[in-house]
């Protein structure tokens, strides 16, 4: 793990591998970059450098003191941040869940920088169609829950995925990361990502595609999801593991980075590394 000082935050990041081409992975709504830890382990080091983020207020991440420090746009605007600190011009992009939203924006404000975008069980581009009492009174529900789910001491809920078999210290610390996660995080995040209407831009993006999801997500139902793939570009990749929840970064992480690869591959084939 490594410290990296932007701007107005400090950020954690996780690094793993030393290869040519290399992997940005952005985490969701509760969740940290550990929930990364096998999938960077599975990627082949010799070809991928992968960097898993902790956003801000996320593990040893810098947490700011208000809720609007805590956006879709900010976090897309620290993956920005980051990646010109650490000097990397072109890269692949993968977001999980509310991780899917933040990428989304990057991708539309910084197209030329990727070489390919891959979204993992993802938010919509296009948010809900909530506002005023009705968003603040889905907030409060949402807050409720997550604060029951703390009380039983089931943190584990949140994932939505298999955490037996993996690195039992990466899990420890991965569900600290949920319990400690400030309120105003998950409040600021979540009214930000709600509000997100991306549609009609994320239709027009350049770069190659791939949405990623299991048909057993009971965060986001897959005809969600395919409502999402959808507004994206004509040739958008689609792949859907049976059997598989809202984190194939858990359930099946040796599978996420074989098909990264194979993605990866076609996407940057006959392009200089």
């Amino acid at each position: 793990m490594a410290l990296i000082r932007l701007s107005a935050v400090s950020l954690e990041y996780f690094e793993h591998g030393s290869g040519p081409q290399t992997v940005v992975l952005v985490h969701g709504y509760q969740s940290s970059g550990r929930i990364w830890h096998a999938t960077q382990q599975a990627l082949p080091a010799g070809r991928y450098r992968s960097i898993a983020i902790n956003n801000r207020g996320a593990g040893r991440s810098d947490a700011p003191p208000n809720e609007d420090d805590f956006t879709v746009q900010r976090f897309a605007a620290d993956v920005h941040e980051l990646v010109d600190r650490l000097g990397i011009e072109r890269f692949t992009l993968v977001g999980h869940s509310m991780g899917g939203a933040t990428v989304a924006q990057y991708a539309v404000e910084h197209p030329e920088r990727l070489e390919a975008l891959v979204l993992l069980d993802p938010a919509s581009p296009n948010g809900a169609p909530l506002s005023g009492p009705a968003l603040e009174a889905f907030l409060d529900a949402r807050t409720a829950a997550r604060q029951a789910q703390l009380a039983r001491g089931r943190e584990d809920e949140v994932l939505d995925g298999l955490i037996e078999g993996h690195d039992p210290d990466q899990i420890r610390q991965l569900l600290a990361d949920i319990r400690h996660a400030p309120e105003r995080r998950l409040r600021g995040s979540m009214r930000s990502m709600l509000q997100l209407r991306l549609g009609e831009r994320v239709r027009t993006l350049p770069m190659p595609v791939l949405l990623v999801a299991g048909d057993r997500d009971a965060v986001i139902p897959l005809p969600d999801m395919l409502a999402s793939w959808a507004m994206y570009p004509p040739g958008t990749g689609l792949h859907v593991w049976h059997g598989v929840g809202h984190s194939p970064n858990l359930d099946c992480p040796r599978e996420l980075a074989a098909l990264l690869d194979r993605f990866i591959a076609s996407s940057t084939a006959g392009s200089e590394r």
